[in-house]
């Protein structure tokens, strides 16, 4: 943390943490670091629609997959499970330390193309939410060294014990800007919603964020090597307190500022690393992608303060607080139940959005201004 903070950590005096906590590091030179969801939507369950959701599906896979090794994302994929977008989407979460490489991948990603070579299937979306975060606006806290996901993914991050943590305030003590920036919200009338929704449907809608302070976080819960008591304990009893309290998010919009905010579940990407020849000599399919037990809930927040008064003051976030506490206590030495988060701080016009022909429950196309063109 700089020396030279205007404004004071709130870590109290003396504080210990209970438990060690660890946060990214990154080479100096490392000023930037790029983020893009992209998605995959299907309207309907029909033979058609589920053959060009597929499709879709395929061809943004190969895309990733046939980039250039030195400029490839480090990248996760996931199923969508609640919130802001439709049942059946598949997405990834990729991220580059290049700004050459995310760039280079960003140009290659064409949507409307994507769109027009499955047959303009008018039902099924294609979207894209991306940003760019300078590692001064970014936090990130794990509660283990086993499981490193996310941004620890990226080369060049390494993990560091630190203290900045187990208070109210403390993600934005980590964040280094915070020491002489309040990331103050902005204006109701700068950030207010459109008046007009797009239907989105047969539409194009491109846009960024038109004022400072946007926030984005992606929250990560890894159970995958709990022993069967612990993995009981989990899902029986923390992660439904975790999904009341982002459906209250969810249902209290102007009181929580939460937009484009999704549950996801992580899917296995492991692959062949070589062809499976089937017995006549072709390539077969490869087989569909495990679900893991790993979740993560990402999204965005109007400002961090409307974060932060959500996770400090509110019943719901506060059962989760003290369940995970519990869960801890109550598993000690032997727990093997793994969280994380990621946090980004962004400035006017480091986000963009583009979704075509995504329904209107998209993303943050209810929430933010966008530019709608013709399909």
């Amino acid at each position: 943390m700089s020396a030279d903070r205007i404004y004071p950590l709130a870590r109290p005096k003396g504080h210990k943490p209970p438990m060690e906590r660890w946060k990214l590091e990154f080479d100096d030179d490392q000023a930037r670091i790029h983020t893009a969801y992209i998605g995959v939507q299907r309207h309907e369950s029909t033979v058609s629609t589920i053959a060009s959701f597929e499709e879709s599906v395929k061809a943004i896979q190969t895309l990733l997959d046939m980039i250039d090794p030195d400029e490839r994302p480090a990248y996760e994929r996931f199923e969508f499970v609640e919130g802001d977008d439709q049942p059946e989407t598949t997405l990834w979460v990729c991220y580059w330390c290049s700004s050459t490489a995310y760039e280079n991948c960003i140009q290659q990603l064409n949507l409307t193309d994507i769109y027009n070579r499955v047959g303009r299937p008018t039902t099924v979306g294609l979207w894209l939410e991306r940003f760019t975060t300078p590692v001064s606006r970014l936090e990130t806290n794990y509660s283990g060294l086993e499981y490193l996901p996310g941004l620890a993914k990226l080369p060049g991050s390494q993990p560091k014990g630190h203290t900045l943590t187990a208070y109210w305030g403390a993600a934005r003590d980590r964040i280094p800007d915070s020491g002489h920036d309040l990331f103050s919200r902005e204006s109701e009338e700068t950030i207010q919603s459109p008046a007009d929704i797009p239907t989105g449907i047969g539409e194009h809608l491109l846009g960024g964020n038109e004022y400072d302070n946007l926030v984005h976080i992606r929250s990560g819960q890894f159970w995958q090597n709990c022993s069967e008591t612990e993995t009981a304990a989990y899902e029986g009893t923390l992660e439904p307190t975790l999904r009341a309290g982002l459906r209250y998010l969810w249902e209290n919009r102007t009181d929580s500022g939460a937009m484009g905010l999704r549950f996801l579940r992580n899917l296995d990407l492991a692959r062949p690393t070589s062809p499976n020849i089937s017995g006549n000599g072709a390539s077969a399919p490869a087989p569909a992608p495990a679900k893991a037990k790993e979740t993560s809930a990402a999204g965005f927040f109007r400002n961090l303060a409307d974060l932060e008064k959500w996770a400090k003051r509110h019943p719901s976030h506060l059962a989760i607080f003290n369940g995970a506490i519990a869960h801890a206590r109550a598993f000690g030495e032997n727990r093997r139940f793994r969280t994380w988060h990621e946090v980004s701080v962004l400035k006017r016009g480091e986000a963009s959005f583009e979704y075509v022909n995504c329904l209107p429950k998209t993303g943050v196309i209810s929430f933010l201004r966008l530019d709608r063109r013709g399909l």
